[in-house]
């Protein structure tokens, strides 16, 4: 980073024993191509494993511990120390493609109403099915968002950046929120400018969390919850900690930002 300049981008990332898997996240963070200074911010959210140290000895800029338990506290806790004009939020199974910063700041440069934005998701780890019907769930909760919410709302916590300085004019992400802090956060945003789900933007995520049962049924539940009332059905994430592959998967992402056609 060259010194004086100023910092353009803070990527902060809330982990709560995450020891396994915030080593493959760091690896992409620490490969974005830039001709800018940019952080990388951990939040070890209480972690009874060796999150911390793991994300030290992986290039992390900053590591802090945020006690509260909570993904709202964690994400609170990193955004209030970011120095960046940009803070772009993911979690610990995010796998940032290496141009993604220079393409959320060519969006931000081309729209001057643009506060907030975030990427379409694409598995990285997961089998033929889950990649279908992947499908057909984020252009419907594109749909969701876009008409119930009426634009208010969209970029999720996975891929999620905004202006600092227009987030410093909000209440910021609500500490007691353990579940639809991104979505919380984003309706405060749109109150001074434009929030997008750039469905362009491409971001790989984990599908870990994405397993049909009962947990997804309570993740949808409290989505609309969240989009129709401001507030979950039940504050709590579900867990997840299955990963279907634990190697990095370099060419699968390299294969998904090739795609000429959004999936």
């Amino acid at each position: 980073m060259v010194e004086n300049e100023k910092m353009l981008f803070s990527i902060v990332i809330p982990a709560y024993n995450e020891e396994k898997h915030i080593k493959f996240c760091l690896d992409c963070a620490k490969k974005l191509h830039s001709d800018f200074p940019y952080e990388i911010i951990v939040v070890d959210n209480n972690s009874s494993d060796n999150t911390s140290k793991v994300a030290k000895d992986n290039g992390a800029d900053v590591v802090i511990v945020e006690k509260k338990q909570g993904v709202g506290a964690a994400r609170r806790a990193g955004t209030a120390f970011a120095k960046g004009v940009y803070v772009l939020h993911i979690d610990a199974d995010t796998h940032l493609p290496e141009n993604y910063l220079l393409e959320v700041l060519k969006r931000f440069e081309k729209n001057p109403e643009l506060v907030c934005v975030g990427g379409q998701m694409y598995f990285y780890d997961a089998p033929f099915w889950k990649d279908i019907l992947r499908v057909f769930i984020h252009h419907f909760l594109w749909f969701f968002t876009v008409i119930v919410s009426r634009k208010s709302q969209g970029p999720m916590g996975n891929n999620m950046t905004f202006i600092n300085s227009v987030y410093k004019e909000t209440s910021g992400f609500d500490e007691n929120l353990r579940f639809g802090e991104d979505m919380d956060l984003s309706k405060k945003l749109s109150d001074f400018g434009q929030v997008k789900l750039d469905m362009t933007l491409k971001c790989p995520v984990s599908s870990r969390r994405f397993k049909i049962n009962k947990n997804l049924f309570d993740y949808s539940l409290d989505f609309f919850s969240m989009s129709t009332k401001g507030t979950p059905r039940k504050n709590v994430l579900p867990p997840a900690k299955e990963v279907i592959k634990t190697e990095f998967p370099y060419t699968k992402i390299k294969k998904i930002m090739n795609k000429k056609k959004n999936g």
